[in-house]
């Protein structure tokens, strides 16, 4: 067995302490894609990646002779092969990789990486290989960088280290202006300033020939900076918590008057995009600020002026300065200002930032002088201290009775009621929440969507915004010519970019919800340099690792690209996005909690990415999505969501016309059903799928999903016999098909169905089955399950204290991993536990959390339990009156559900009631009935039972159950809690 498979550079084998070298041959190919995946595959997934230009039969054929061959080499012993799938057991260096870089050991990341990984097992013949192995190589290249990039920002490394490791990320991106930086600081660290400014010259002179870039602001100030008695420090940018204009505000201007305020604060850029209220804020300020000044303030503005002699001329004019002499108009500025503590407010300097050096020459004859800048573009000065400026805090929908603590509402609705007094915000609050939400925050557009609530409502507004930006528009004279719309406030920024930025900043319109930068490079052919000055122009901005557009910019430079552009690059995004989510298939299923937050973050570019393949793009990455879709709406909750996306792809007409991707959307959707408690719909729509499916199909993933439906309605609805042979049926076929988690998973549902039966010892031995083979295959999200369920057979069993172990576990994983469905069910099971153990306090917390979780996913069933089994949490509270509120809605959804299981913590509850409101006899007699009602299960009635012996018993001669038939008293039940069940008691406990 070999000790490491060695997967980055050239892949090799460590055998018996000596690394031999992969032949490049097909079955080294299964062998190192198995070695990276490092669980069990699919023998179809891995016959279709390797063997595409055949059919799935001959496909299979060539995968089983590429195992027989690989077993007889000397590292083919750590293969396991079962009839379905495959795994390898073996240690590599990828997995080290990735493990160190979750855990933030930067240093022995890198140094795991030694060169391309599965450097030369290209194999462009096979083009499903190829996009597999370039999608992977971006993932592990990408994380290899901001591992390297954070080593490189500790100062403790060592110079001549941080050199090599810095020409290494230059030589993988000969444009990575971050690598360029590091090494530029490393060799004028180590004393080779000429050597770092011939890799500058060496830096520009490339970006320029083949972007037509010039190096971004950071760069061109560390050059600069080169050789300077102190090194360069970075700007902190402050948080931009973004308040605008003259409301709000209050934030920034503290903020602002603070950085002033530092004796080594000399130049402040207040940056953001056009319409940001830069002006505004930047009045504000000088206001704030001239009497600390001695009142020797101006304020300069600069949009119409063209060299900084100009602006020396302008500044001059607004100080009172008198210009004479032939000096020049900035040497006659600076010595008069030479000797004064003066302030000034420099407006709109992004058409001057070529002569920005200027600036310093100033700064540096005027030791007290002290500069506010307002720019959309950085600067680029050593000693500039950024101020970002971004769009105001708006409301959330939730938010539509408290528009007033959000300064992006306060701003809509005071423009709105200066065109218009009689504007009522009340009455239009959630489209005046829509309004802010879709300009985020913008003030100038803000300001102009308000100026047409004098002729139009503001939901008619709202609708307008979504179809264009006909309506940012200023009627009047009411805002200068540069912000007479945001067409020509963009078309501004626009004319500055050269046309490497205006390609890329076109092509990044088609995201949504933000992006990373491998993505904008793999969509929209995006060098780190262009992102980098697009940033610096305020019309790309950065939330931590992900990088996004302003929506009205994004909708601006969607108009910039041509009809065939557009195509090509929602096309190219469509393709990116869908095979990564194939990709993560297999993540997905174990609820792998990076991939789970990955698609997270990405969500809204994997619904357009799936719209536009539905819509006429091509369908061969949709089924792997589509699996991949229903593990994450699962594992997050997401029932409802999830049923639309698959809805919608099941109504396409590209869809229906290929039968078996058709009948897995169908078997799918079924899932989420059942998910819903929809159980008559899911029923039906997995019977239908498994009639559908080719009988000679030897293997099916649509199969296994409509068995796997079938039999988790029978056992929810009841049918317990059809749910025990229908899981067994389930079991065999998975393990002849060599499954291992659906394996798990069948033998861990066949523990409930042991345990509704009352086979407790059965139900224990498959339980503890089903969890030993999830750990061995290390599938989390089945842990989770597989550990909530043993903890509910404990209570079960009357053993609550030894749940709490099982449970605490599970919980862990579900918070840890962010498990919606099992993180409620797991709450449920704690709060019953809690309450047996007499912790009602635990109980309740529990209980709400179940609630909760129960809310946002959707799930009735959990939301229906919970809330029976509330009840009885409020009677050892002795708090009735929520304990009858709580048993009215629990059993009245029980009823509507049609789920026998559903209705037992509810009769209970009753029962429980009863006796602590003394009505002792009443209440025994309800449980004696309670025991013998058929539809119940064995475990249901078990509970009963040991309560009724708690209580002691039915006393002998007491009269049996006359009352009325279950379906009226349960509907009593649930109605006449208002009223204390008052004639429900007496009718119950009249003499018959």
């Amino acid at each position: 067995m070999p000790s490491q498979v060695l997967l980055f550079g050239s892949p090799s084998v460590a055998l018996h302490g000596a690394a031999t070298a992969l032949p490049r041959e097909r079955s080294s190919q299964l062998f190192v894609l198995l070695a990276y995946r490092r669980g069990w595959v699919a023998r179809h997934e891995l016959a279709a990646l390797l063997w595409p230009e055949h059919d799935t039969k001959l496909a299979l054929t060539n995968l089983r002779k590429a195992l027989f061959r690989l077993q007889e080499r000397p590292w083919g012993a750590a293969l396991e092969v079962l009839p379905g799938t495959v795994r390898l057991a073996a240690e590599t260096d990828v997995a080290a990789f990735d493990a160190a870089v979750q855990a933030g050991r930067h240093a022995e990341a890198v140094a795991l990486h030694r060169g391309e990984w599965l450097q030369g097992f290209d194999d462009d013949a096979n083009e499903s290989w190829t996009a597999w192995l370039h999608f992977e190589r971006d993932r592990l290249r990408a994380a290899w960088r901001a591992a390297a990039l954070e080593l490189l920002a500790d100062a403790a490394a060592g110079a001549e280290e941080g050199i090599a490791l810095a020409s290494r990320l230059l030589e993988a991106d000969p444009l990575d202006e971050a690598a360029l930086r590091a090494l530029m600081e490393r060799l004028a660290q180590s004393g080779q300033t000429a050597r770092a400014r011939q890799v500058y010259r060496d830096f520009t002179a490339r970006m320029g020939a083949e972007l037509g870039l010039a190096p971004g602001a950071q760069l061109q100030a560390l050059h600069d900076h080169l050789g300077a008695a102190a090194p360069l420090a970075a700007a902190a940018a402050p948080s931009a918590a973004g308040l605008a204009g003259f409301i709000g505000r209050t934030g920034e201007r503290r903020r602002l008057a603070e950085l002033l305020a530092r004796d080594e604060v000399r130049l402040v850029c207040l940056i953001g995009p056009g319409g940001m209220g830069k002006t505004r804020l930047a009045r504000c300020m000088l206001h704030d600020l001239s009497a600390a000044h001695g009142h020797d303030a101006a304020f300069v503005p600069l949009e119409d002026l063209l060299s900084m002699q100009d602006v020396a001329t302008r500044i001059a004019r607004e100080l009172g300065v008198v210009m004479q002499g032939r000096a020049s108009p900035l040497e006659q500025l600076a010595k008069a200002l030479r000797e004064r503590s003066t302030l000034l407010v420099l407006d709109n300097f992004e058409q001057l930032v070529d002569e920005a050096a200027q600036l310093g020459t100033l700064l540096a004859a005027c030791p007290q002088l002290k500069l506010l800048v307002t720019s959309r573009v950085r600067l680029g000065l050593a000693g500039e201290q950024l101020y970002p400026l971004e769009g105001l805090p708006c409301p959330e929908p939730e938010d539509g009775d408290r528009l007033e603590a959000f300064d992006a509402a306060r701003l809509f609705i005071a423009a709105a009621q200066q065109v218009e007094p009689s504007f009522s915000p009340a009455a239009e609050a959630a489209a005046i929440v829509d309004i802010c939400r879709q300009l985020d925050g913008l003030p100038l557009a803000l300001e102009l969507a308000a100026a047409w609530a004098r002729v139009l409502p503001c939901t008619a507004i709202a609708a307008e915004l979504r179809a264009g930006t006909e309506l940012l528009r200023a009627d009047g004279s009411t805002h200068p010519p540069r912000h007479a719309s945001m067409e020509v406030v963009f078309e501004q920024s626009w004319q500055r970019l050269v046309p490497a930025e205006r390609e890329v900043l076109a092509r990044l319109s088609v995201f949504r919800g933000g992006f990373q930068a491998e993505s904008a490079r793999a969509v929209a052919a995006a060098a780190l340099p262009v992102l980098s000055a697009l940033a610096d122009k305020s019309l790309l901005r950065k939330d931590g690792p992900r990088l996004a557009l302003h929506p009205l910019v994004q909708q601006l430079a969607a108009h910039k690209l041509g009809d065939a552009q557009h195509r090509e690059t929602r096309a190219a995004h469509s393709a990116y996005f869908l095979h990564r989510l194939a990709q993560w298939q297999p993540a997905t299923e174990t609820g792998e909690r990076g991939t789970l937050k990955a698609i997270d973050a990405d969500l809204e570019n994997f619904r357009v990415a799936w719209q536009w393949a539905l819509a006429g793009g091509p369908t061969d990455a949709i089924p792997g999505c589509t699996t991949a879709l229903l593990k994450y709406f699962d594992h997050r909750g997401l029932n409802e969501e999830g049923l639309r996306w698959l809805r919608e792809a099941a109504e396409a007409p590209r869809t229906q016309q290929d039968a078996e991707l058709h009948v897995l959307l169908e078997s799918s959707i079924s899932h989420l059903y059942y998910r819903l408690d929809r159980y008559a719909e899911a029923e039906s729509l997995a019977a239908q799928a498994l009639d559908r499916i080719d009988p000679k199909q030897p293997q099916s993933a649509a199969r296994i999903q409509a068995l796997l439906v079938l039999a988790a309605c029978a056992l929810r609805v009841g049918r317990l016999d059809e749910a025990q042979r229908r899981y067994e049926q389930l079991l065999a076929r998975v393990r002849s098909e060599g499954r291992p988690q659906q394996i798990a998973g069948a033998l861990d549902n066949l523990s409930l169905v042991h345990k509704r039966f009352g086979r407790y010892d059965d139900a224990l031995r498959l339980s503890l089955e089903s969890l030993e083979q999830h750990r061995r295959i290390g599938h989390g999200a089945g842990i989770a399950l597989c550990l909530n369920n043993l903890g509910s057979l404990y209570i079960s069993r009357g053993e609550p204290a030894a749940a709490m172990a099982p449970l605490r576990e599970a919980v862990a994983l579900c918070e840890r991993d962010g498990l919606a469905n099992t993180g409620a069910m797991v709450q449920t099971n704690l709060s019953h536990a809690a309450m047996y153990l007499g912790d009602l306090g635990a109980a309740r917390r529990h209980t709400q959390l179940s609630v909760e979780g129960a809310v946002a996913s959707g799930n009735r069933s959990v939301w229906t339990w919970i809330h029976s089994h509330g009840a009885r949490v409020s009677v050892r509270e002795g708090d009735f009156a929520a304990s009858r509120a709580a048993l009215a809605e629990g059993l009245s959804t029980a009823v509507a559900l049609g789920s026998p299981s559903l209705l037992a913590p509810g009769l209970i509850a009753f029962a429980e009631l009863l006796n602590a409101e003394g009505h002792a006899l009443l209440a025994r007699r309800c449980l004696a009935f309670f025991i013998e009602l058929p539809d119940l299960s064995r475990s249901d009635r078990d509970e009963m039972r040991a309560q009724l012996t708690q209580w002691g018993g039915l006393p002998a001669g007491a009269p049996r159950w006359q009352g009325m038939a279950l379906p009226e008293l349960l509907q009593r039940i649930s109605t006449e809690a208002p009223q204390r069940h008052a004639a429900l008691i007496a009718q119950l406990q009249a003499p018959h």
